[in-house]
């Protein structure tokens, strides 16, 4: 008999693998003209017309829709309303996720007439570190202090990611220099945090302890 519950367990591994694996991949085939750490985002990888175009894009609707049994499993798993909040929060970077991939850059060349990359990429950095922060709220509540340090930490290396950047670049934001590594460190963060809770609730299987 298939195991639904631990299936959705490993799909919380499955989901950044697949997601950070093709940007990895991605940046790798990548040619000069498309991208580069000091003059590109990690989207450009995703233009349309780019040659890692299905492959970044693909990468992150197909990661992001593996993800999803893993935050039903999140929820079944869930030990107060704080963690259910944080676990929708992480629902909704999931569903950003995917929309950066649907909505890739220049879309409106294929389809809509007005582009929602950059609400697509804001919800997933934006909301993100919140989900961590919550969810860590959450963990502390029902007395996980490993989990809750782990995620709120975990939360943390975006805002600080993203404050590194800033400062390396004296503060000029209307400049995209070096934005994809602020941008690959917080996409890390994301999926290592999600691969966390996925190893721990792996864990909780095993020993049958919640």
């Amino acid at each position: 008999m298939v195991d639904r519950t631990k299936i959705a367990t490993y799909c919380g591994v499955a989901g950044p693998a697949v997601s950070l694996g093709a940007i990895v991949l991605a940046m790798v085939l990548a040619p000069p003209e498309t991208f580069t750490w000091g003059e590109r985002a990690l989207s450009d990888m995703g233009r349309y017309g780019a040659p890692t175009f299905l492959l970044f894009n693909g990468g992150l609707i197909l990661g992001g829709l593996i993800s999803i049994p893993f935050v039903w499993r999140l929820w079944s798993a869930s030990r107060n309303t704080v963690e259910r909040l944080g676990i929708t929060l992480i629902a909704v970077a999931v569903v950003g996720m995917v929309g950066v991939g649907v909505f890739f850059l220049e879309h409106t060349a294929l389809y809509l007439e007005t582009s929602l990359h950059g609400v697509a990429a804001l919800t997933v950095f934006g909301v993100a570190p919140f989900a961590s922060w919550v969810y860590a709220t959450g963990a502390a509540l029902a007395e996980d202090g490993p989990l809750a340090i782990a995620s709120f930490w975990f939360g943390n290396v975006h805002p600080l990611a993203w404050l590194g950047w800033l400062v390396a670049i004296g503060g000029e934001t209307d400049t995209g220099s070096w934005f994809a590594v602020p941008e690959f460190v917080a996409a890390v963060a994301f999926g290592g945090w999600i691969l966390v809770i996925a190893v721990v609730l792996h864990r909780r299987d095993d020993t049958g302890s919640y």
